[in-house]
């Protein structure tokens, strides 16, 4: 940020991101992927059928910082589960 003031400015938290997107998120995602990783292959759900929920979930207005504020979970573990949905009502996939 720049101009007068700009340094006593509150920082937002990054809205509708994945923790791939935020700009101090790389730890914290590769930890995602190993954890996504480490699912037993039939658990995971189908790559296509994840990039489909993250892309729903980047539209959600609960997004906050890669975790839902419906429930707490970061989303690109939960998205990539076979067996789980979205905590929305209605859920969103």
């Amino acid at each position: 940020m720049s101009g007068a003031g700009a340094e006593n400015r509150p920082v937002r938290p990054c809205i509708r991101c994945l923790t791939a997107d935020l700009p101090d998120g790389a730890a914290l995602h590769r930890l995602l992927r190993e954890r996504v990783a480490a699912l037993p292959a039939e658990e995971k759900a189908p790559e296509e059928t994840v990039l489909r929920r993250l892309s729903l979930c980047r539209a959600c207005d609960h997004l906050r910082s890669g975790t839902c504020a419906l429930c707490g979970c970061y989303v690109e573990v939960r998205a990539a589960r076979k067996v789980m949905r979205c905590p929305n009502v209605p859920p969103l996939w």
